[in-house]
């Protein structure tokens, strides 16, 4: 799967710069993962900060931005909000 987040490698993590073996996070989820699987909106992490993004929360939010920020970038506003339906900025 590629990222089309800047600064993602699949070596290290996107969240605390470790490098290792990495998990992928879908930046959006729920019935917004598939789309953000198409668009390309994950970030490699390594595991305990994945453990802490889907058991607490943390960097939930700013992950989110991220993703519509970078989706922005190429395609619209009105775009992402037609295919993600929800604005987290």
């Amino acid at each position: 799967m590629k990222s089309v987040i800047p600064d993602d490698r699949p070596d290290r993590c996107y969240i605390c710069g470790r490098y290792g073996q990495m998990e992928i996070h879908h930046m959006l989820h729920g019935i917004r993962r598939k789309a953000a699987d198409k668009y390309g909106l994950t970030v490699h992490i390594c595991p305990l900060h994945h453990r802490l993004l889907h058991d607490k929360g943390f960097y939930d939010e700013e992950l989110e931005q991220v993703a519509q920020r970078t989706f922005e970038e190429t395609h619209s506003h009105e775009e992402f909000m037609q295919i993600f339906g929800k604005n987290y900025l």
